[in-house]
């Protein structure tokens, strides 16, 4: 370990990147400190001066996550009003999934991390991305013609679908149905499509 490593003004951020760096090498969400340490150039004791625990650093990787599937929606979902609201909703179901399946340990610990409400930057990171779902299924909803209130019952039905879809999918249960799957990443989220007869009536 160098002096230089030891006091690099930016370990905090040179900490994550090498963090999500392993992540993106594996297919779960396990990390070692040590190892990040390591790959750091800096002791377990200098890590700590960053970070009050091992779980606050994940969650910030985990916070990361979020981030960055907000930022691939940005990128890649045309402008609100573009097109049906009901297809930018598929979409973004779409580039949901394949968000995930491209980064699965990265993936995993956004959602197997502890209690999210422990960590506030990452609540504050799930709570955003939550927010960019419910806009996009709150104007599917104007769009059908039904109740306002539907709106995050459609986006808490979408986002349930897409993890569990995306879950089944990294677990290999999905490839055991029949021998394959052909369930793909682009058809799930046409299912995000409710029967409007379901939801003309308020619930009791």
């Amino acid at each position: 370990m160098t002096t230089a490593s030891y006091h690099h003004g930016n370990l905090r951020d040179t900490l994550l990147a090498a963090a999500m760096a392993q992540l993106a090498q594996q297919q779960d969400a396990s990390l070692s400190l040590r190892e990040l340490a390591r790959t750091a150039g800096v002791s377990i004791a200098a890590v700590y001066r960053h970070f009050p625990s091992k779980e606050a650093l994940l969650a910030e990787v985990a916070a990361a996550g979020f981030a960055a599937l907000r930022q691939r929606w940005d990128q890649h979902l045309p402008p609100l009003g573009s097109l049906p609201a009901a297809e930018r909703f598929e979409l973004l179901g779409q580039q949901y999934i394949e968000f995930a399946l491209g980064a699965p340990a990265h993936y995993r610990l956004m959602f197997e991390h502890q209690d999210v409400r422990q960590f506030p930057v990452l609540l504050q990171a799930a709570e955003q991305c939550f927010e960019h779902v419910l806009l996009t299924a709150g104007a599917a909803v104007r769009e059908a013609g039904l109740d306002a209130h539907w709106a995050k019952a459609a986006a808490s039905a979408g986002w349930s679908l897409g993890h569990g879809y995306v879950m089944l999918r990294l677990s290999g249960r999905l490839d055991m149905i029949g021998g394959g799957n052909e369930l793909t990443p682009a058809l799930v989220p046409r299912f995000f499509q409710l029967p409007l007869e379901a939801l003309r009536c308020r619930p009791a």
